[in-house]
């Protein structure tokens, strides 16, 4: 070999040996080297029941406002929100890292006993996922009963079916207890709003001042307010809350328990029914 072929291959090896050296090889290998050591992180979610849960429940669904933090590690955009029924999906999306968001969870996935779990899923833009399991309860609806337990009010309504016209003292609605202990009427209040009309507090029949009462009930005549039992809430003796003329009325029908001892007044059953 002559001498300049010979320099020129120990020149060629040179360098290669030191590409080598100083990591100036293929770069796809060194991209997948540095992925290697830094793989991507999931979200971290933080969620807080003493952040003020607040949840309410009707005759269908529960609803109420749940405080949420979520912060993703490596800075990616986050898609996150609140899977209501446990089946992996978001079922109310949300649009910022913390604050409180309105959900409705339908009254069927709720435990007899009074709580119900959901999660809130957040999922990076690079396609990490994490999720956070919550069990939620309802102070204002549950109680605790003669066997230390929680109890819930379920309500029913219909049509007192009377004629509706500009008279007062018509009856509206009746409306039955479906579940729930033994209410005694004393700690009972009832009010209405008719046709998103103003709120109207209802007074027992037998203790009602004829002359300028808006509305009425009446009961059975035993000292609790029991499961089948029902009440019958009319207008007041000089008050026309219904006319008739539309065909029907709508009235919002709101049940508290009244506070007793150091306990607050609670809310037992909200119902939407139709006079007509």
């Amino acid at each position: 070999m002559s001498p300049v072929r010979t320099f020129n291959v120990l020149t060629l090896a040179t360098i290669l040996l030191l590409a080598g050296c100083f990591g100036l090889g293929d770069s796809a290998e060194a991209a997948e080297g540095d992925h290697d050591h830094t793989p991507n992180a999931a979200p971290v979610i933080s969620l807080d029941l003493s952040a003020g849960l607040a949840i309410e429940c009707g005759t269908i669904t529960c609803e109420g406002s749940i405080y949420h933090a979520v912060v993703d590690p490596d800075g990616d955009v986050i898609s996150s929100g609140w899977d209501t029924d446990l089946d992996g999906t978001i079922d109310v999306p949300v649009t910022s890292n913390r604050g409180y968001t309105d959900i409705s969870i339908a009254f069927s996935d709720w435990e007899e006993r009074g709580f119900t779990t959901i999660a809130f899923i957040a999922v990076d833009s690079n396609g990490a996922a994490t999720a956070e399991l919550i069990t939620v309860f309802t102070d204002d609806y549950f109680y605790d009963d003669d066997d230390g337990g929680l109890d819930i009010f379920q309500f029913d309504d219909r049509d007192a079916a009377a004629e509706q016209t500009a008279a007062g003292g018509e009856d509206l609605i009746h409306v039955k207890m479906m579940q729930g202990s033994s209410l005694s009427w004393a700690l009972l209040r009832v009010s209405i709003v008719v046709d998103g009309g103003t709120t109207n507090l209802c007074v027992e029949l037998a203790d009602a001042d004829a002359d300028g009462l808006k509305c009425t009930y009446v009961y059975v005549d035993d000292k609790n307010w029991d499961v089948s039992d029902e009440i019958t809430i009319s207008e007041g003796a000089n008050a026309d809350l219904c006319d008739g003329v539309a065909g029907f009325c709508e009235v919002e029908v709101t049940l508290t328990m009244k506070a007793v001892g150091d306990s607050d007044d609670r809310v037992i059953g909200m119902l939407t029914a139709t006079a007509q």
